[in-house]
């Protein structure tokens, strides 16, 4: 599949789903049911434009024709040839791309140092780093960084401690390692940053609300979050995953609760799950016309392309036949006639540059003379692919004639052409 296609297959579904998601999740207290949706964006987005839908066959029946083996064409690669556009773009996207992965990659080593430059102490099945004073408390899989005080004073820091334990209970930092990769391929999508956003906004409130087991302890809560706050002495790029949100958070702390009915307004998402997956089909089969019959080829998938005087079209009142007794030959036998297509068939140089590739599926006539005629394109990947394909089609020397009850017939042969890179 084109990259570049991928990409903006990905970039679509993530912006439409945000829209939906912001909608639906807007001032609801669903924190897990919006985390179920977040992630089921992420992933969907990645994965959909790959879906193929079942019952869609790309191989003509074998019952109906002649297939000959299928041919490979590369594009030539001798000789220098100019930085095409679409190389350059997806040069400079993926060079971004890659940029920021790395970025991700320093910030975990961050994490992994924070860890190995500081003493580790266990709290009950959680592993504690304790951390210089000032350092604000935060996780990362099974790490909970604590500044030193919060382990010489215990009892004021309960709800801080169960904060950051329902976030290595809940496996939290997975899905912010999943918003980021996502965010650093997506980057040049303002959305998908906001997205992340709210993946890391979400998992904030899912903590709060496993470490406010009783009323009582939301006004202590605040207050020691506010005080954190006030403390925030670390650089930045010592806790590379902590992010407080701590307007919103004190927001959602004192906000009511969501009704479990409204629930059910999340299942609104799932016809545009489906919509984004046909409709990636859909643009899959438009690139890709395929017949259902190579015997009777219905005009929507069928492209008859112009014929010259070389070409011989049989009379119409003769039958073709899908399989005669003796069975046309090319002189040379089939592999002389990959030998001619071979050295006379080129990969269009637009094509190079555009990086498409594909399988062209071209039908041809061998009538009573051995002449080659009713070229028809049974299967497209792109007009410029199809008349190279045509083309060398077109310049094929006379065959021997198909035979049938000793008397010389026209027969129908398919022959796949296979335009690819590598």
């Amino acid at each position: 599949m084109n990259f570049l296609l991928y990409l903006l297959q990905v970039h679509i579904a993530l912006s439409l789903l945000f829209v939906v998601y912001k909608a639906l999740s807007a001032r609801n207290t669903h924190f897990t049911a919006r985390r179920v949706l977040l992630l089921g964006i992420l992933l969907f987005a990645l994965v959909y434009p790959l879906f193929r839908l079942p019952g869609v066959s790309n191989a003509l029946p074998a019952e109906l024709q002649i297939t000959l083996p299928e041919l490979q064409v590369k594009p030539d690669g001798s000789g220098d040839r100019p930085l095409s556009p679409y190389q350059f773009i997806a040069g400079v996207y993926g060079g971004v791309a890659l940029l920021l992965g790395l970025r991700l990659a320093v910030r975990l080593l961050s994490i992994v140092g924070l860890r190995r430059h500081n003493p580790l102490r266990c709290l009950g099945s959680c592993r504690v780093v304790v951390c210089p004073e000032g350092t604000q408390p935060c996780s990362f899989f099974n790490w909970i960084f604590l500044p030193a005080p919060a382990l010489d004073n215990p009892t004021d820091w309960t709800g801080i401690v169960n904060h950051e334990r329902a976030h290595v209970r809940q496996m939290h930092s997975i899905d912010i390692l999943l918003g980021e990769s996502v965010a650093a391929l997506c980057w040049i999508n303002p959305l998908a940053w906001l997205l992340l956003k709210e993946l890391r906004l979400n998992l904030e409130y899912l903590a709060d609300r496993a470490a406010l087991t009783d009323e009582t302890e939301k006004r202590p809560y605040q207050y020691r979050l506010l005080e954190l706050a006030g403390a925030d002495r670390a650089p930045r790029s010592t806790l590379p995953f902590n992010h407080a949100f701590l307007k919103e958070r004190i927001a959602m702390i004192n906000h009511q609760r969501s009704s479990r009915g409204s629930l059910c307004r999340y299942l609104l998402a799932l016809p545009l799950f489906g919509l984004l997956v046909v409709g990636s089909q859909s643009c899959r089969q438009s690139t890709a016309p395929e017949t259902e019959s190579a015997h009777s080829m219905p005009s929507a998938t069928t492209e008859v392309l112009p014929r010259t005087g070389t070409v011989h079209e049989t009379s119409e009142p003769d039958p073709i036949y899908e399989v005669a007794e003796v069975m046309p030959e090319f002189p040379g036998g089939t592999q002389a006639l990959f030998k001619f297509i071979g050295e006379n068939l080129q990969y269009p140089q637009n094509a190079i540059d555009g990086q498409i590739d594909g399988l062209v599926v071209v039908q041809i006539v061998v009538d009573k003379e051995g002449k080659v005629g009713n070229i028809q394109v049974v299967r497209s990947i792109d007009k410029m692919l199809d008349q190279a394909a045509i083309d060398v089609v077109r310049a094929l020397p006379d065959w021997k004639p198909g035979m049938q009850k000793g008397q010389p017939v026209n027969v129908r042969y398919t022959l796949p052409v296979n335009f690819k890179f590598s």
